[in-house]
């Protein structure tokens, strides 16, 4: 017998999750929970709370990306592929009519229609030369990952160019559907304001960016961006520690059912200005999901007392279960030890932990 948590997971779609009243008009690009706010830990940093009770299968926030990349295997035959224009990013099934880039700069660049295409023709010329010049080579010689990355950075700075062009550098251009004030920071001052500096990532990891900043991100005719190597630097090292994986199930149930169903195959990355706030648990409150515009969805897992602060996985709960491994994983990808009341409790006793310092027989 499933508990209706483990049931929800089975089911793995968000709407399962969203009462009628809940419900978004398409049109919408963000949304955020009345009572959802934002406060700073002198550790943790930046963090979600509430501030008033909020009741499980809430609705609390739809984050509309900055910047989302597809990551599929043979963009040609997949069914995940997304279409590049950010006011859209829906499926396009590979049995439609996809409209793709006429200087084929990229088989991952696809559009539903025309129209969607034309929308999104200032923020592709940003990105289309550069993904002409450097996309083969790049995935040749440093593999999916690094090119991943890479383009990523490039969709974020495309965004960042259309804002400027567009005059639209503020914190209050989302619409958030709530008041005209809005303490959440969104565009490129939200990206920029991620944390995550040089100092949190390996020396080898820093020099191998640097290598990569150099060779293909510096500001330049096919890549206008007008920022100095650092500032790019500093991008990357925010970008690597906030980005989002998305995935066509939920992340973050907990206590994981008693059949354990994972998120799925990765389709795409993204990055969120509000979502990124949120902090780790392995224990969450909050279940996260991509909706079919690419927009990061976050529902309440269990109810949420005043103040209480508001978390998501990291991570598939049902791929790391055990204490060392989601230590290990969240140390080698995120560079911190977590410390949730998940964690403490399933921590050896202390009295095994002051035997386990001593040598051991065998080093005798």
């Amino acid at each position: 017998m499933h508990s209706p948590i483990a049931t929800e997971r089975l089911h793995a779609t968000t709407d399962h999750f969203l009462r009628p009243d809940q419900n978004l008009n398409n049109s919408q690009e963000s949304w955020i929970h009345a009572h959802l706010t934002q406060s700073e830990d002198p550790i943790k940093g930046r963090q979600l709370r509430v501030s008033q009770p909020v009741q499980k299968g809430e609705l609390l926030l739809v984050d509309r990306p900055y910047a989302l990349i597809p990551v599929v295997d043979s963009p040609d035959q997949s069914e995940d592929i997304r279409c590049s224009n950010p006011a859209c990013h829906r499926r396009v099934a590979r049995t439609v009519e996809r409209v793709s880039c006429p200087n084929r700069c990229s088989a991952d660049v696809v559009w539903c229609n025309s129209s969607c295409r034309e929308a999104d023709k200032a923020r592709h010329e940003f990105e289309c030369t550069w993904l002409k010049k450097f996309a083969s080579s790049i995935r040749s010689k440093w593999g999916e990952y690094d090119y991943g990355m890479l383009w990523l950075i490039v969709r974020i700075l495309a965004s960042r160019h259309v804002q400027v062009q567009q005059n639209t550098m503020s914190n209050c251009e989302d619409r958030l559907g709530q008041s005209t004030f809005n303490p959440f920071k969104s565009g490129w001052n939200a990206i920029w304001s991620f944390c995550g500096s040089q100092e949190s990532w390996s020396h080898s990891q820093v020099r191998h960016w640097t290598l990569l900043v150099k060779k293909y991100l510096g500001n330049s005719p096919s890549l206008p961006h007008g920022l100095k190597p650092n500032d790019v630097l500093a991008l990357i090292c925010r970008e690597e520690a906030n980005s989002f994986g998305l995935y066509p199930r939920e992340t973050g149930v907990f206590p994981c059912p008693d059949r354990l169903v994972d998120r799925g195959e990765q389709f795409g990355a993204g990055v969120y200005p509000t979502a990124a706030i949120a902090n780790h648990s392995c224990c969450p409150n909050i279940i996260h999901k991509p909706d079919d515009q690419g927009r990061m969805v976050f529902i309440a897992s269990k109810d949420i007392a005043p103040g209480e602060e508001c978390c998501i996985s990291y991570f598939d709960l049902t791929r790391f279960v055990d204490l060392k491994i989601r230590r290990e994983h969240l140390q080698a990808s995120f560079r911190f030890l977590c410390k949730c009341e998940r964690c403490i409790s399933e921590e050896p006793p202390a009295e095994k932990l002051e035997w386990d310092a001593f040598p051991s027989t065998d080093d005798f």
